[in-house]
């Protein structure tokens, strides 16, 4: 279902008081202002995202998927589109914890990928730089997300999985709990997890991907299972220190919305590229 502006503002107001509270008990950086630098931004982005960028996403996915068919010599009506897209038998045959447990970790490796991409190429970085320009990292920072970061991550994520055959169903029903996990993993917690810090991406892994220091740059990409970090090798969650400064190392990044949109299409942004 697409977002509304109500219930996008009920999410704003709901998440406020629940992160508002966390934050203030168990504090990963401490002291940091209820209203800090960039809020009103990220206010911004907040509905910018749900109701701006993932309709662009969508709409650009479902072309991709249509060209798809094409290219395949699929007829373009609704029923062999539908045919075309529908789950793969081998696929629909497994027990319903087995394709989720295989969804789960087929999307976290599709975004592994093209989280790294987004850092590694200099073409692609300037669009990610927007999200990274935050200097103080909290739940609401995880939506200053630029549109065409937006439409790469979520083409590179869904098209493959619709591809491969997943149910679409289980690929909507977990749609939300990604979306409120990423808001979890940007909060200000000192919250690791324990024994599942190897298992489960927590605050303080997502953090030191984050942060400025240089410890800290290009690591910790998976969104939900550290394990595809250090299979690759930029697992980064050391147990005696936490991240201090966050943001890019001598990044340009305009401070307002407008100039955030605009970053991307500048000659020369992102000379902060990590």
């Amino acid at each position: 279902m697409a977002a509304s502006f109500t219930s996008v503002a009920i999410g704003l107001v709901v998440l406020a008081t629940l992160f508002g509270v966390l934050e203030r008990l168990v504090p990963a950086v401490g002291g940091q202002p209820r209203i800090r630098r960039g809020t009103w931004v990220d206010v911004g982005w907040w509905f910018v995202t749900p109701l701006v960028s993932k309709a662009v996403s969508r709409v650009t996915i479902v072309l991709v998927l249509v060209a798809a068919a094409v290219a395949a010599g699929v007829p373009i009506r609704a029923e062999t589109l539908q045919a075309f897209l529908a789950p793969r038998p081998a696929l629909a045959a497994l027990p319903w914890a087995a394709q989720l447990a295989l969804f789960l970790l087929v999307a976290d490796l599709l975004a592994y990928a093209s989280h790294r991409w987004l850092h590694v190429s200099p073409r692609l970085w300037p669009i990610h730089a927007v999200h990274h320009s935050s200097t103080e990292v909290d739940w609401l920072s995880s939506v200053r997300v630029h549109p065409l970061n937006d439409v790469v991550t979520r083409l590179a994520q869904a098209v493959p999985i619709v591809m491969i055959g997943f149910d679409p169903a289980i690929v909507a029903a977990y749609v939300p709990v990604f979306l409120f996990y990423g808001v979890l993993v940007h909060a200000n917690v000192d919250w690791t997890f324990g024994p599942l810090r190897w298992v489960l991406a927590s605050p303080v892994f997502h953090r030191w991907h984050h942060a400025a220091e240089a410890e800290g740059l290009n690591r910790n990409f998976a969104g939900l299972f550290p394990v595809i970090d250090l299979a690759f090798g930029t697992f980064h969650m050391p147990r005696d220190r936490r991240p201090e400064r966050f943001g890019i190392p001598d990044g340009d990044v305009p401070e307002t919305m407008r100039g955030q949109l605009a970053y991307p299409f500048r000659r020369g942004a992102g000379p902060g590229l990590r």
